[in-house]
């Protein structure tokens, strides 16, 4: 009865953390006499938890995840451990092996420590290696390296890349989630449609050119504009941090929101942002909130609260386990 969980970002941290709602609320109606017989090992290559978070939101993390549980008619229980510093080797049908020689016996394992490059990705860059994509390598590390407008260096302004096989040459390394990926989609479209000439090339690839410069420009592009002096080029991509959250169970989450740009230059990897922390109770009321607004429709919307209700009503549904 030992959960193996490799990988301590947000996905693993929040599948844990639902992992110990479920032995804390349901287990003692359904296996009440297995529970001290359960253990989840946290199993995380770095020195720490969820990386992108600040220390004290980690901490506190820890705290939550690897707290005790009480309940009537069983011995205290505290089933959570971490393991940092702890790369994984190999997963076999009865163990995940570590490079230290060291190994765990696992009843269920679950991989949430992200994947290699899809082959197509690693196929462009060998068939780029004749051109600058070959250099770029030097910081794109496996990713299809791209200029500020999204266009794969060495592919003569034809190919495009984003989300997690790209990497932005003109900031540090962006986290490989969701909402990088929906604001380069969503810039990519927008250059797109407009009328920009987008594969000019002089001795080399030239920014994205306006043809018409009567076309209309969201505010976002005309600041952009501003801030550069320039306005007869395409306003290069640039990532608005809107926060992160991480569910740690028992109605307690994690919220971080960068509410000011900070001191020195944003491209740099020492860039410190400022940024409000929220845990706890309110943090959980952020995380929900956020999770309905992220809806698609009214409909899924009705749906996941009602499912919520639900759960907290009738307690979670095993039929399908």
């Amino acid at each position: 009865l030992t959960f193996v969980i490799v990988g301590a970002g947000p996905t693993g941290i929040e599948f844990a953390a639902e992992l110990l709602d479920f032995i804390e609320e349901n287990g003692p109606r359904y296996y009440k006499e297995l529970l001290p017989y359960v253990s989840i090992k946290i199993v995380e290559a770095a020195p720490s938890i969820l990386r992108p978070f600040e220390d004290g939101m980690k901490d506190e993390a820890i705290r939550r995840l690897t707290r005790t549980i009480e309940i009537e008619g069983v011995k205290t229980l505290r089933p959570c451990e971490i393991l940092l510093n702890k790369q994984v080797s190999e997963v076999t049908a009865k163990y995940v092996n570590f490079k230290d020689g060291d190994k765990v016996e696992y009843g269920m394992a679950l991989w949430a420590a992200g994947i290699g490059p899809l082959p197509i990705t690693s196929n462009m860059i060998e068939t780029l290696e004749g051109t600058e994509q070959k250099d770029a390598q030097s910081f794109g590390r496996g990713r299809l390296a791209v200029d500020p407008w999204m266009r794969v260096i060495g592919g003569d302004g034809k190919i495009f890349a984003l989300g997690d096989c790209s990497c932005v040459s003109s900031t540090p390394m962006l986290p490989a989630t969701a909402q990088v990926a929906s604001q380069q989609g969503e810039f990519l479209g927008k250059l797109m449609s407009g009328d920009y000439c987008i594969d000019a090339k002089d001795e080399e690839m030239l920014p994205p050119i306006v043809l018409d410069p009567e076309q209309s420009k969201p505010l976002s592009d005309q600041i952009a504009s501003f801030a550069m002096g320039e306005s007869e080029i395409a306003a290069p991509f640039q990532y608005l941090d809107l926060g992160i959250l991480a569910y740690t169970g028992s109605g307690s989450a994690l919220a971080q929101l960068q509410v000011a740009p900070g001191k020195g230059d944003p491209t740099s990897e020492t860039w410190n942002p400022v940024r409000l922390q929220i845990k706890g109770k309110l943090g959980f009321g952020l995380w929900r909130s956020i999770y309905l607004w992220k809806q698609t429709s009214p409909k899924n919307v009705v749906l996941v609260t009602l499912d919520w209700i639900k759960v907290k009503l009738f307690g979670r549904d095993i039929s399908i386990l």
